[in-house]
């Protein structure tokens, strides 16, 4: 009969440690040499809900405890080999089954020394035999409740320090993406201070260019192959020019720091603009460009110069990736509440992998085209900012391309409201004319800008002071009191801004009209010469219409920020995509 319990303890033993997943009822480790005694815990025990463990020495418990957790170890003290004493100490040797409760079962001691032992090694009962069964399963039931609680606990404890952990992985999260955040905008700042500071380095050494090349021709110096190197040299100097533009241009979009002087204006007076402005380009070329009337009455609400530039840009992008002697066309119309541009070229074409990413910045898909690959990036952002969508579309290398703008019509009634008196192209303000000789003081302390821009003003017939600092700048002012003071704004010592606070200071409603001569171009920078005592702003290389229109313009308020403009609306062509 032993060997057949001891076969059904067997299997009950696999199906519980097979059955050992999470939410099954856990075992109970019965450990007792007499088989009898192991079938009587059976039986008082079978109802239970629990699965029974049973093994015939300590050694045999030993090893189900290294397979699996217990709930409860009913435990024999007096066995052979090693006795139930030496199997509890090795239990509590064990961090596994450290905290498992253990009854002792004897039949032969009621010693207080024995139960005392028997307490020491972690006992939390004693049973004596014969066992009642009711005592029995009470006291199971209430040590296997007792460590289901304490499993329970523990699985919470764990989850509670699982939401901590995966809580506390969140904030540090959240802290590496603010700090990569921050980082970012620290680096873009810095980036955008350094395009600030490389501009003005750049522009300081092409004002004396831009004015010498002026002087060759207010000088009329003539030689042979002057006139082509000249007008090579221009062409030049305006690319770089372009260049310089286009970078704070980007710059000042994706700070946000742009503004949009919106007004109603004619979309055939932007087209004319802008093709003047690529004329010269298209002429060297020698593209065919072909122009298609835009219809009557496609009236826009947006910025003047931001628009041509907008059609410039595309212009001076058909052109540049167009071999020589090719066709560019350009036509407009209406869809809907929306004129539609399109400029098309059969030049180089676009790669089809590209097209999604031909307005992104600094790309430059197309060898040769020269330029920094900020030219279409321009042309879509400005084209969002009026509320409008730009496209790029191509058959593959070599098939041409083909953009076209969509840019929302100025609705009817706002029409009537704020259109002014049309503006055709041939009613363009021309440059003023020259007038009486002024009196001018020029405060610039790099050498070459000062001599140059002192002899161009002279060639005009102006009559011309120059200080090479700020302080000998405002004594020449306060002693001469001139008509007009062109002031550098980055000088050592006392800049430009001080130079103006000084003179209004002194001179109040006599003070001559002050011009902000800088390489400096941003809003901000503008802004503060306004607040500085400026009349006007001129970021270097200043052309000579741009000097001749600020030597002879009222001091309405908008005249400041005119100039740039007017010399932006000029200038202002791609790099290239």
């Amino acid at each position: 009969m032993a060997k057949p319990a001891l076969q059904g303890a067997e299997g009950r033993f696999a199906s519980g440690a097979a059955r050992g997943g999470v939410g099954a009822p856990p075992d109970i480790l019965v450990v007792d040499d007499d088989p009898g005694n192991l079938a009587a815990i059976e039986a008082a025990l079978e109802n239970l809900g629990h699965s029974l463990v049973k093994a015939r020495s300590g050694a045999e418990a030993l090893r189900h405890l290294l397979d699996q957790d217990f709930a409860l170890i009913l435990l024999d003290v007096n066995m052979p080999g090693m006795d139930g004493f030496e199997t509890a100490r090795v239990i509590r040797e064990r961090p596994r089954s450290r905290h498992v409760p253990i009854i002792f079962v004897t039949a032969y001691t009621r010693e207080d020394t024995d139960i005392l032992r028997g307490y020491s090694l972690g006992a939390v009962d004693f049973l004596f035999k014969p066992i009642v069964p009711e005592v029995l399963r009470a006291k199971a039931s209430v040590f296997v409740e007792l460590q289901n609680r304490t499993a329970q606990v523990q699985r919470q404890a764990e989850m509670l320090r699982e939401l901590e952990r995966r809580e506390l992985e969140r904030r540090l999260q959240e802290e590496r993406q603010l700090w990569e955040s921050k980082a970012l905008r620290e680096e873009s700042d810095r980036k955008d201070e350094f395009l600030a500071v490389l501009a003005h380095e750049l522009r300081n050494p092409l004002s004396p260019l831009v004015t010498g090349l002026e002087l060759i021709r207010c000088y009329g110096i003539e030689h042979e192959g002057l006139e082509r190197v000249r007008e090579s040299m221009e062409r030049q100097v305006r690319h770089l020019i372009r260049l310089v533009d286009d970078l704070l241009d980007v710059s000042r979009i994706s700070r946000g720091k742009i503004t949009l002087r919106l007004e109603p204006l004619e979309l055939g007076l932007v087209l004319h603009q802008a093709v003047e402005s690529a004329q010269p380009l298209l002429g060297e070329r020698g593209h065919q460009l072909v122009v298609e009337s835009c219809p009557d009455q496609m009236m826009l609400y947006g910025d003047q110069v931001r628009l041509t530039q907008v059609v410039a840009n595309l212009l001076h992008n058909a052109a540049r990736y167009t071999e020589p002697g090719g066709r560019i066309e350009v036509s407009c119309g209406r869809d809907g509440k929306h004129a539609v541009l399109r400029i098309a070229d059969n030049g180089r074409g676009i790669a089809p992998h590209m097209l999604d990413r031909i307005f992104d910045m600094f790309v430059q898909e197309r060898d040769g085209g020269g330029g920094l690959g900020l030219g279409l990036t321009l042309v879509h952002r400005l084209v969002q900012l009026h509320g409008g969508m730009v496209r790029a579309y191509s058959e593959g290398v070599g098939r041409g391309s083909e953009f076209i703008v969509r840019l929302p019509l100025m609705d009817e009634q706002t029409a009537r409201i704020k259109a002014p008196a049309a503006l055709l192209p041939e009613e363009v303000p021309v440059e003023p004319a020259p007038g009486r000789p002024l009196r001018i003081v020029v405060v610039e302390d790099q050498d070459d800008v000062r001599e140059a821009l002192k002899a161009l003003l002279e060639g005009w017939g102006h009559r011309v002071e120059a200080a090479p600092d700020g302080e000998r700048g405002v004594e020449q002012i306060l002693a001469g009191r001139p008509d007009v003071a062109l002031v550098d704004i980055a000088m050592p010592g006392l800049d430009g801004y001080s130079v103006a606070r000084r003179v209004r200071a002194e001179l109040a409603g006599e003070s001559p009209r002050l011009v902000a001569l800088t390489g400096f171009g941003r809003e901000e920078d503008r802004e503060r010469a306004r607040r500085a005592g400026f009349d006007s702003h001129l970021t270097k290389p200043a052309g000579p219409q741009e000097l001749r229109r600020v030597l002879r313009s009222d001091t309405d308020g908008d005249s400041f920020h005119r100039e740039d403009d007017q010399r932006q609306g000029r200038t202002s062509s791609p790099a290239g995509a």
